[in-house]
C-alpha cells in the first residue's frame, strides 16, 4: 500500500521526450486501464482518441498555442465527453434524449476527467510520462472538424505521452487546510495556508522569469508569489485565457442548452 501511495504522490508533468515509441500494447494497456474510472450511473459518457499521424500532431501543437510537446509526443491522446453514443441508443428506441441539459454535460465532462487522470497514471505506471493539455479547447470548432467529432460531443483535454528525456520535479501542493474542510466549508485557515505556499514556491524558484503581463501592474513592487500569480491569471481577460467561444460552440454541439 505504501508503494502505491509512493507512486500517486510521485506525479509530475513531462513535455521533454525521447524519440522512443509508445507500442500499440502500451497503447491499449493505458486506455483498458482508464475505463476503470467511476463513472456516474456506468454511461461511460467518453471517448478517447489516440493520435500518431505526425501532421494531425503539428496541426494540433499549432491549435494549443504551439506547444511542441504535442508534436513531439509519441502518442497523443484527446478526450471527449461523448453524449452522442448515448443519443443514438435513445433513437434506436424512440426514447427521448435529454442531454442538451447542463446535468449531462456536467457528468460526461466528469466522467472525461477522471478517465484522463486515470490513463495518465497509467502511462506513468509503464515508466511513461505525460502532461494535460487544456489548451486543445482554444478552437474547439476546428478540432471537431479535424477529428470528425459528432453532435453532443466535444474535448475536454487532450494528453501527450512519450518516454521522458529527464525525470521531472515534483511541484509541491497547498498545504492540506488551504483545500480540506471538515463538516461544512470555513475559508479560516485560507490566509495561513497560502502565506506558507508563496514562500515554498519562492524558495524554489517556480515562477521566476514567468511574470504574467508584467507590463499590466507596473507599480507593483512586492514578492512575485503562486498567490499574486494566480490572481492576475485569473484577472486575464484575453480570449485566449477565457476562451469565450466554449459556450456558442458546445451549444453548437446541442451540449448546455437547457
Amino acid at each position: 500500500m505504501n508503494t502505491l501511495i509512493d507512486f500517486l504522490n510521485s506525479h509530475t508533468s513531462i513535455r521533454r521526450f525521447t524519440g522512443q515509441t509508445v507500442t500499440t500494447e502500451q497503447e491499449r494497456l493505458i486506455v483498458t486501464t482508464a475505463q476503470r474510472s467511476p463513472t456516474s450511473s456506468n454511461l461511460q459518457a467518453y471517448t478517447v482518441i489516440g493520435i500518431r499521424e505526425q501532421a494531425t500532431k503539428d496541426r494540433l501543437a499549432k491549435l494549443s498555442g504551439n506547444q511542441s510537446h504535442v508534436a513531439e509526443s509519441s502518442l497523443f491522446l484527446v478526450f471527449c465527453a461523448d453524449l452522442y453514443r448515448i443519443s443514438r441508443l435513445n433513437a434506436q428506441r424512440d426514447y427521448p434524449f435529454t442531454g442538451e441539459y447542463t446535468e449531462p454535460f456536467i457528468v460526461a465532462t466528469v466522467d472525461t476527467a477522471l478517465v484522463a487522470s486515470r490513463a495518465l497514471m497509467a502511462a506513468q505506471a509503464l515508466g511513461l510520462g505525460g502532461v494535460m493539455v487544456g489548451s486543445i479547447r482554444n478552437d474547439p470548432a476546428e478540432v471537431s472538424r479535424m477529428l470528425n467529432l459528432p453532435a453532443y460531443t466535444y474535448a475536454v483535454m487532450g494528453m501527450s505521452l512519450g518516454y521522458p528525456e529527464a525525470p521531472g520535479k515534483i511541484k509541491p501542493r497547498l498545504p492540506l487546510e488551504g483545500v480540506y474542510c471538515r463538516e461544512r466549508y470555513s475559508d479560516e485557515q485560507f490566509a495561513h495556508a497560502i502565506a506558507e505556499y508563496d514562500v515554498t514556491i519562492d524558495k524554489l524558484g517556480y515562477l521566476k522569469g514567468q511574470e504574467t503581463k508584467s507590463q499590466g501592474y507596473p507599480n507593483f513592487m512586492g514578492v512575485y508569489s503562486w498567490s499574486e500569480h494566480t490572481a492576475r491569471r485569473v484577472a486575464d481577460m484575453s480570449a485566449l485565457s477565457l476562451r469565450p467561444h466554449m459556450r456558442p460552440y458546445l451549444e453548437s454541439q446541442g451540449l448546455m442548452v437547457k
